[in-house]
């Protein structure tokens, strides 16, 4: 359901509001009111895979990557959380595992998000899954970049229209968790 931003925006400050991407109206979903969310899917997918190799881009507090239930996990986080402490365009440079399951929730900018799509695609194995996190941005407030407030989908969501016509992939976006992005390979080459 759409409604008008400006029931919340009272207390903003009217700098903001004249910020160039600014729209007055917000999606109205209460994320805690759906009981699904990225770690049940993660955990869903995982257990497709014997000995499933899992890697998670943007662990910040550990929350998801203490609850995948996979033997070999992997988790990259230049700042907090995970076992690798590097940017995601470094731990690709020098990778060599394939992965069956990737879960991408490092910094929510439309550019770095598609760098890690591409760079998760070339080691996933096929059938493999990759989940994407915050794809259903709200309102201007939780899209805008840069961040504006602590829920902070920012602008991934661009990233969501490509892989919808990317071919040998199936992807859906579930309207759980801000919006949990699921892609699955189906070829090795793929036109993204």
């Amino acid at each position: 359901m759409l409604k008008k931003f400006y029931k919340t925006a009272e207390n903003i400050d009217p700098k903001i509001l004249k910020e160039e991407n600014f729209c007055e109206t917000y999606i109205d979903i209460n994320w805690s009111l759906i009981e699904y969310n990225r770690i049940a899917f993660i955990n869903n997918a995982a257990k497709n895979f014997s000995n499933c190799k899992y890697l998670e881009i943007g662990c910040e507090t550990n929350a998801c990557f203490h609850s995948i239930l996979a033997k070999h996990k992997t988790g990259v986080d230049p700042v907090s959380g995970g076992n690798i402490k590097t940017t995601s365009d470094n731990f690709f440079i020098n990778n060599k595992t394939t992965f069956d399951v990737i879960f991408i929730d490092g910094l929510h900018t439309y550019e770095q998000i598609r760098k890690d799509v591409q760079n998760s695609l070339n080691f996933l194995s096929i059938n493999g899954f990759i989940f994407l996190h915050d794809l259903t941005p709200r309102s201007f407030l939780e899209e805008n970049v840069p961040r504006l407030q602590s829920v902070w989908t920012g602008d991934v969501w661009k990233v969501a229209i490509e892989l919808a016509k990317t071919k040998g992939i199936e992807f859906y976006v579930i309207n759980a968790d801000h919006g949990v992005g699921i892609l699955k390979k189906k070829k090795k080459k793929l036109n993204y």
